[in-house]
């Protein structure tokens, strides 16, 4: 909220948890229930899908859905796929950590499973891979991210609590229970704490020497100032976002 938007992009490339249920025995275009869906005929077992699943763990090699929003020749995949346009997509390398299946319905063909993986991972194309791999086909009939980084879905509150919470609020700067600060929030980050001669130049945006190779929290006196990262030349420190 308010000057702390402007931290999102920092948590982007935190790992990622999904809980998903895929579909055996059904292909999709999309690789989801929005697409078209044909049924493949072939049918899995549990044990099938306990053979491969190692095979998608590490650094894999996915290609990119076409109703993703990468670009080819300078437009994005999915305004392509509208028009009906197929094209060759490019592939990337992700991390997917672990895929827990949780269960798996023999007779409705639906494993439910949890996933982690890297940022910029395309579940409905692990289902996509899954699938192909035991030769059944499948789909992604159900998503949720259930985690990003150390931040928890089952941490968090729901949106009429939190509304119920800020017209509680006596004062406009007053904190709102159950909304992290930001110096809490940004805690993976590592930090470095600074003087407060140090803390008045960072206000008006000053590049410091000296400093980590990645995006650091600046603290004066417990107060978290500004974000900052390595210049291009290498040296020093630049500010990203100040507070």
């Amino acid at each position: 909220m308010g000057r702390a938007t402007k931290l999102a992009r920092f948590f982007v490339d935190l790992p990622k948890e999904y809980v998903c249920t895929l579909q055996f025995g059904t292909a999709s275009d999309t690789g989801d229930r929005t697409g078209d869906l044909s049924q493949t005929g072939a049918r899995t077992t549990r044990a099938a899908i306990d053979a491969v699943l190692p095979d998608f763990l590490g650094t894999i090699t996915q290609r990119v859905p076409m109703t993703s929003a990468v670009k080819v020749d300078g437009e994005r995949l999915y305004k392509k796929a509208h028009r009906g346009e197929v094209v060759e997509t490019p592939q990337k390398q992700v991390e997917i950590t672990r895929i827990d299946a949780v269960t798996f319905d023999e007779a409705s063909q639906e494993l439910r499973c949890t996933i982690g993986c890297s940022k910029g991972t395309y579940v409905r194309q692990l289902a996509i891979d899954l699938g192909n791999a035991v030769g059944a086909g499948a789909y992604l009939q159900e998503l949720a991210r259930t985690a990003t980084g150390e931040f928890r879905l089952q941490d968090g509150q729901s949106l009429a609590d939190f509304e119920a919470a800020v017209a509680g609020r006596q004062e406009t700067d007053e904190h709102i229970p159950g909304l992290l600060p930001p110096a809490r929030a940004l805690e993976f980050m590592p930090a470095l704490e600074i003087s407060a001669a140090q803390a008045a130049a960072v206000r008006n945006g000053a590049r410091l020497p000296g400093g980590p190779p990645e995006p650091v929290r600046l603290v004066c006196h417990g107060e978290l100032l500004a974000i900052y990262g390595p210049q291009e030349s290498g040296r020093g420190l630049k500010p990203l976002v100040v507070l």
